[in-house]
């Protein structure tokens, strides 16, 4: 699966485009750009220009507990109790969670420990793109990230053909209940089968999971949009949070 074609697929669950593959860092500000191959570019970052630092706010927050999203695809769960390792009170298991993706381009995404990075007035953002474009020094195939949830770990199984199975084995204590079981949870020793059918997997990696971002594009009669546009045209003048728009 390509880039493009994850994170519109993500995006049609979580409302944020999917990083793909999970591990590739991106951060606010860093404008990128799709290769040949459907594969993200980092070409750098706009808080190493002039100005940026100073005119341009971000704010930080930590994110609790636990996201698990999902498309295309159950989960089964199974305990084997004379496997794993024994707690202090006599408890011990090892388990198996399967996931069975019923149709090509499937998903499973899960994340904990996460911090929410964000642009704080995103509008601004976009009148300096606009006119960094005027001035040719913005290209159109560029994008720039304005949102980014970040992870500790993160788990995440794309299916690419349909039918397709993988296992995720934990082999550590247990919490109470099969339901606690989260599978981006670094304490209980995940590991990934080999594919029955065909995938991606990556199991329990630090990662940005989740991304929103902008793009410029041309108005009417090929010319840029003007950067003292109001809020309505103003979200005219770009692909918001869709940078592999067509333009």
């Amino acid at each position: 699966m390509s880039a493009e074609g994850y994170a519109e697929l993500v995006k049609a669950t979580t409302g944020y485009l999917g990083a793909y593959p999970l591990v590739v860092p991106i951060s606010v500000g860093d404008y990128l750009q799709l290769n040949a191959e459907g594969v993200l570019v980092h070409l750098g970052n706009v808080f190493n220009w002039p100005g940026w630092t100073d005119d341009v706010l971000v704010d930080t927050t930590p994110i609790g507990g636990s996201e698990t999203y999902f498309a295309g695809c159950t989960r089964e769960t199974s305990v084997d109790s004379s496997a794993g390792v024994k707690s202090p009170l006599g408890l011990g298991a090892e388990a198996t969670v399967s996931l069975i993706f019923e149709k090509e381009n499937g998903f499973v995404l899960a994340y904990e420990a996460a911090t929410r990075q964000k642009v704080r007035e995103v509008p601004d953002v976009q009148r300096k793109i606009i006119q960094l474009a005027r001035d040719g020094q913005w290209q159109k195939e560029w994008f720039l990230v304005t949102e980014v949830i970040s992870a500790e770990s993160a788990t995440l199984a794309v299916s690419t053909s349909s039918g397709s199975k993988v296992s995720l084995h934990a082999n550590a204590q247990l919490p109470k209940g099969l339901s606690a079981i989260q599978i981006a949870d670094p304490k209980l020793g995940w590991t990934a089968s080999s594919w029955g059918g065909s995938g991606f997997s990556s199991v329990c990696k630090a990662g940005t999971p989740l991304y929103h971002c902008i793009r410029v594009r041309k108005g009417w009669f090929n010319s840029l949009l003007s950067d003292t546009l109001g809020p309505q045209d103003m979200e005219d003048a770009f692909a918001v949070d869709d940078p592999f728009f067509d333009v």
